[in-house]
């Protein structure tokens, strides 16, 4: 369309093709300014969340040795519940 607006309305045509050309540029830019705003927030969730497994790891060790070492549980309790953890097999 843009051969037939330039041919038929000359200069005024071409302005017009530009114009469109920049609205189409200003589009993409705001887009990748979203897409680029979506992938920095979803990259702090993930540093957040990895943050709290890690922390949740440590506290979880720390009471198991805690557990154990007070006699509370067997080291074979544990050894079946990491067992079954790795395996899938807990309940929901």
């Amino acid at each position: 369309m843009s051969w037939a607006r330039m041919l038929l309305l000359g200069d005024v045509g071409q302005q017009l093709s530009i114009g469109d050309i920049e609205d189409d540029v200003g589009r993409l830019r705001a887009r990748l300014r979203a897409q680029h705003t979506t992938d920095r927030t979803q990259d702090e969730s993930l540093l957040s969340l990895r943050r709290e497994l890690t922390d949740l790891k440590l506290v979880v060790g720390e009471l198991t040795r805690l557990l154990v070492a007070s006699g509370t549980l067997p080291p074979e309790a544990i050894e079946r519940l990491v067992r079954g953890v790795d395996a899938g097999d807990v309940a929901e």
